[in-house]
């Protein structure tokens, strides 16, 4: 049977009632409304310490969703609500809160650093509410919050249709005008609604006077509509103490509009996109940006961990790329990617060690060390939820013991590790991986990839190391020499050798941070370097950390 582990502050008081946090609630909320639904359910709940939970929760941020069958922790709030509504329908497969999941159920299935709307549904708007529900009182005039600004211009935004529902709207002869955005994606309820739903409401009454009336009629329209939903409301009431008005002077009071984009919050939005904006790669700027560089990049002539034997032949067939439902036509470069990463990770190894492979992926490579390292435990860390599914059928078939599953971004992995690895890690995540193992004081083995997409985020920013920082170095330049670095086409392209000059800027950079931190690094290049484009290797040891091979 699934679990679901909720973090709460308080032991519960007469009649049960216990004081939560905002995710808590969002997740309490939504289960009691998919109680309140054809089917009745059935869902004890148990108090129980931290220190009791069972190790996967432990080493992740709350809430977790604890999926039993398939030995897997899934952790941040989007991911954790579709595995509630997926862990339901395996129970009752005609349990109507599958419509919760959208769209060929992909309501919120991108993480929140690839998808804007899962960081608003997820990030954005819950730190808005935690951060008024701690406001003392406010004087007029008041600033609406920003995010609440955002998905009122969000909903006045063209209604976003697949091609099937257009299809099916052809067929029933119905005008595009006859449709409207009343959901927050689209004609029906789904999962952000529901997320979103209680923020809005505490937000509100936050700001409740006789004035507010007038703003923000597009989300008063969404409210209503919320409420006319059935089972809705009767679920909110449930767990929503509603506080009192902070504003201090409700007769007079005068509310101001941020400056906000008005703009969809999906990132595909043509809106989103204005060409001033964007780095394009003008030569005479990246020219500029170079002379800025503080360091000449350098190479160590060989990878870290080539002296380490490593033999194919001793790997078996589901361990081994040809089984993990690759093309024939990257076969042989993946198994060279493979063995530079999985030689590097087995020189730092020690017995008991724990490794986590960062965005593993289908497993390719925490299933290799896994095989070679059974006295170690290998982590399998990656936030979508088909390609984690790969990885476990092919641990089952090879009869692994000591790997575990966790489906969430590496920031909700709170765990204890060793070694972290990673393969082509997309951008600002090789950085995220670096820091969390600086953090941890753990090693790290990763081969970087899309260094164009490296931004500054709610996590971390650019450039990363102090050295970098201290010269005059601005973000834009960094980040015209990352899209350059980008432009490692064949040999004969002109461009070629610029772009590895920048992906060695960007990697001494990463290196140089690690150093910083009191680690000792390694750049080099995989061998041979025509596995990929993207074939910088960095291997960061922290100062007391000895290898024994």
């Amino acid at each position: 049977m699934d679990s679901l582990f909720l973090e709460v502050y308080s032991d519960p008081v007469l009649g049960g009632k216990v004081t939560v946090p905002l995710q808590s609630l969002i997740c309490l909320f939504i289960l009691d409304y998919i109680q309140s639904a054809q089917v009745r359910l059935r869902r004890p709940f148990k108090l129980t310490k931290l220190e009791d939970a069972p190790v996967c929760v432990r080493n992740c941020l709350l809430p977790v969703a604890e999926v039993s069958a398939a030995s897997t922790c899934v952790a941040g709030l989007c991911a954790v609500l579709r595995q509630v509504v997926k862990s339901t329908l395996k129970e009752h497969p005609d349990h109507p809160c599958r419509a919760l999941l959208g769209f060929r159920e992909g309501c919120l299935m991108a993480c929140a650093e690839a998808s804007t709307w899962t960081r608003f549904c997820e990030v954005d708007i819950i730190e808005t509410t935690q951060q008024m529900l701690q406001v003392n009182g406010m004087q007029s005039p008041v600033t609406l919050p920003k995010d609440l600004v955002r998905f009122e211009y969000h909903m006045s935004q063209p209604l976003r249709i697949h091609n099937v529902q257009k299809v099916r709207q052809e067929h029933a002869k119905v005008s595009d005008t006859d449709l409207d955005h009343c959901f927050a994606e689209g004609p029906t309820l789904t999962l952000a609604d529901m997320i979103i739903l209680p923020c809005v409401r505490l937000l509100l009454a936050s700001l409740h006077s006789v004035y507010l009336k007038e703003h923000l009629s597009l989300t008063r329209r969404w409210l209503d509509l919320m409420k006319q939903q059935q089972g809705v409301e009767d679920a909110l009431e449930h767990v929503l103490v509603l506080p009192q008005s902070k504003v201090l002077d409700e007769m007079f009071v005068q509310y101001l509009l941020p400056e906000v984009p008005n703009q969809s919050l999906y990132k595909s939005d043509p809106r989103r996109y204005k060409s001033k904006a964007r780095t394009f790669t003008r030569q005479d700027e990246l020219d500029e940006s170079l002379l800025k560089v503080p360091v000449i990049p350098e190479y160590e002539a060989s990878p870290f961990g080539c002296d380490v034997s490593f033999d194919w032949e001793a790997v078996p067939l589901e361990a081994n790329p040809q089984g993990g439902q690759l093309p024939e036509v990257r076969l042989e470069r993946k198994g060279q990617q493979l063995e530079n990463l999985a030689k590097a990770a087995l020189k730092l190894a020690r017995q008991g060690d724990v490794i986590v492979d960062f965005c593993s992926g289908a497993g390719h490579l925490g299933i290799i060390l896994a095989h070679f390292l059974p006295r170690c435990t290998v982590i399998l860390l990656e936030n979508k939820e088909e390609s984690l599914k790969r990885a476990r059928q092919r641990v089952d078939k090879l009869n692994l013991s000591n790997v575990s599953f966790y489906q969430c971004n590496l920031d909700y992995f709170q765990g204890p590790f060793d070694i972290g690895v990673s393969l082509h890690a997309c951008g600002v995540a090789t950085d995220l991986v670096i820091q969390r193992c600086i953090k941890q004081g753990a090693s790290f083995v990763s081969c970087p990839c899309c260094y164009g997409s490296v931004q500054d985020n709610h996590q971390l920013s650019y450039p990363r190391s102090s050295l970098f920082r201290s010269t005059n170095l601005s973000l834009r330049e960094y980040l015209v020499i990352g899209h350059s670095a980008d432009q490692t086409h064949d040999k004969f392209n002109h461009k070629t050798s610029q772009g590895k000059r920048c992906m060695a800027i960007i990697d001494t950079d990463r290196c140089t941070q690690a150093k910083e931190a009191g680690y000792q690094v390694h750049m080099s290049r995989l061998v041979p370097e025509t596995c990929t484009p993207k074939n910088n290797l960095l291997v960061g040891v922290p100062q007391d950390r000895h290898f024994l091979m």
